[in-house]
């Protein structure tokens, strides 16, 4: 988004200013995740660095605020768009970890934490090859406290999950000792008829 034609240099240098803030904060948000998320972010603050560099040198020189600006808000993007990636990968560990469990027992709402996350996956996807996908960068924080919430939801039911496929290991092993008993007692059984 550019600043309307009447806006002042000036204006435009604190509206990055406030940018690089925001873009500061999402990345010291993401820091907490993981230091190797916020690399790609702090590439863009640092291209922002240079056009800003290169606009001092250069006062006439206007295009290099408007590209300042793109690489704060594609800053801010990229640090939502690597913890949004990073808790998709953590959502589908949680979804193979328990494939073969109904997790609805424990986690009625499931199917709706899927679509929550879902909705996250699509507008990664969807804006991943746009130039212009730091613009969708308030977006991303919805999606990721959305997504983060979910995922901590569903890891606080490991246990719980964890416990159902104890419980259906041991019915189970119970079948199996049952038929292989059963068995047991009708091979005795035919063995000793024909005897």
């Amino acid at each position: 988004m550019s600043p309307p034609a009447h806006t002042t240099d000036h204006d435009h240098l604190a509206r990055i200013c406030s940018l690089f803030k925001e873009a500061e904060r999402a990345i010291k948000e993401i820091e907490d995740i993981g230091n190797e998320l916020i690399v790609p972010a702090v590439n863009q603050l640092r291209y922002t660095g240079n056009h800003l560099v290169r606009y001092l040198a250069d006062p006439d020189n206007k295009s290099e605020l408007f590209d300042a600006e793109k690489h704060c808000k594609r800053a801010t993007y990229d640090a939502y768009e690597a913890a949004i990636l990073y808790y998709l990968n953590l959502f589908h560990k949680f979804k193979d970890d328990y494939r073969r469990v109904t997790i609805t027992t424990v986690l009625p709402d499931y199917p709706d934490l899927c679509l929550e996350v879902d909705k996250a996956r699509k507008l990664i996807r969807d804006n991943n090859k746009s130039k212009t996908r730091g613009e969708f960068y308030q977006q991303c924080r919805e999606h990721l406290e959305v997504i983060a919430g979910n995922v901590k939801k569903m890891d606080a039911c490991r246990d719980e999950l964890n416990k159902l496929i104890k419980k259906e290991w041991r019915q189970l092993a119970l079948l199996v000792c049952g038929v292989i008993g059963a068995a047991g007692a009708i091979t005795a059984i035919i063995t000793a008829a024909c005897s």
